[in-house]
């Protein structure tokens, strides 16, 4: 995982490329969240595994990574109220990538995020593993050439103790 950046979340989201219908905001009923996995025995937002994001509209150390956001469209009494989603990426240098921007008043109104969500955690995954293939492959180069360095060490050390003919 990346380290914490100082940001502004909803200042990089509105800087984001595209026409967005709204951004993220501390609104009473809206919410972000950092995702970072996922339980398909729910289809609401208790299928995102994450931490809530409190300080959206102000300079805060933020994790890189995989977020969503959720606002409150329309008025509850009136039963026009829809929720707007945004599924969108932080990235390590500050920067926002929308991934999806969707209205539901679905009770399984998560469901649809799920195949960018997966992908997104393949991806993290797979990224994370050949980065440590990689490493272990460079660990054992090393330690190989230590060992060389080692033996090379032990024979010059070896000729020094040996006697010279004139010390015989």
């Amino acid at each position: 995982m990346s380290n914490p950046i100082l940001v502004n979340l909803r200042q990089a989201f509105l800087n984001a490329p595209g026409f967005w219908e709204s951004s993220p905001s501390s609104r009473k009923g809206n919410w972000c969240k950092l995702v970072y996995g996922l339980d398909k025995n729910h289809t609401d937002g208790y299928s995102l595994e994450g931490s809530f994001v409190s300080q959206l509209e102000e300079l805060a150390y933020q994790q890189p990574g995989l977020y969503l956001s959720c606002e409150q469209k329309g008025r509850k009494k009136q039963g026009n109220q829809q929720r707007l989603y945004y599924l969108f990426l932080l990235e390590a240098h500050g920067e926002v990538t929308i991934l999806k921007e969707f209205k539901s008043a679905s009770k399984e109104w998560a469901v649809p995020l799920w195949p960018e969500i997966e992908a997104y955690l393949h991806q993290q995954t797979n990224s994370a593993e050949i980065r440590r293939q990689e490493l272990l492959t460079k660990i054992q180069a090393l330690e190989f050439e230590l060992s060389q360095l080692r033996a090379e060490l032990a024979v010059l050390e070896m000729d020094q103790l040996k006697p010279t003919e004139e010390e015989l």
